[in-house]
């Protein structure tokens, strides 16, 4: 997937929830004492950033599917959302690409699953904020965690927890539906070895 979404488009595709998100930012309700969120339902992480899931694509040839989180610093401060989207480029196997870790973890049918994941800017002009090894997120810029998950050929739900480094309290859960939550946001790796080229920076 080309990393050239525009702002637009972004807050066209993450905006279905901003009501919600309002109404958490404003009660002061954190998303670790909310339920699991499903896609269209920001959560606010920890104070800090707010967190939506916006929906997943199948990658069989990666054994299972991408799903897409968003993060918003609302903050002050720079954020380190996850691993930089540069390891990526090194990655030539299922085994590396699962290695990849953004705080990110997954289960399906009860049980858990392989879940690799990194963080790249949401605009091209946000490149500068990653480094070798994490992406860290300025104050009002977005960033997507693309999520690699090995599932079974006939899952139906898929659970997300999500908890960065800068998050002190419980992580921030998401519920994948194989029903409702697929969209097309670019082309998928048909291996490990084109996972690097996902973002474009």
């Amino acid at each position: 997937m080309s990393q050239s979404l525009s702002r637009r488009s972004f807050l066209k595709c993450a905006g279905s929830g901003a009501v919600s998100l309002a109404a958490a930012l404003l009660t002061g309700v954190s998303a670790a004492a909310a339920q699991p969120r499903v896609m269209g339902q920001p959560a606010l992480l920890d104070g800090k950033a707010a967190v939506e899931l916006l929906g997943y694509a199948p990658a069989p040839g990666l054994g299972g599917v991408l799903v897409y989180l968003s993060v918003e610093n609302l903050s002050a401060r720079t954020l380190p959302v996850g691993a930089s989207y540069l390891h990526s480029r090194d990655v030539s196997t299922l085994k590396e690409l699962y290695s990849l870790d953004s705080g990110v973890t997954a289960r399906c049918g009860g049980e858990s699953v392989p879940c690799g994941s990194f963080a790249a800017p949401l605009y091209a002009e946000n490149a500068a904020d990653a480094s070798a090894f994490t992406l860290n997120l300025a104050a009002g810029r977005g960033a997507m965690l693309h999520c690699f998950c090995a599932v079974p050929e006939d899952w139906e739900t898929l659970e997300l927890s999500y908890r960065p480094a800068f998050a002190a309290g419980q992580p921030v859960e998401f519920v994948v539906r194989r029903d409702a939550d697929a969209v097309r946001l670019g082309p998928v790796p048909a291996a490990p070895a084109e996972v690097g080229s996902v973002v474009d920076l």
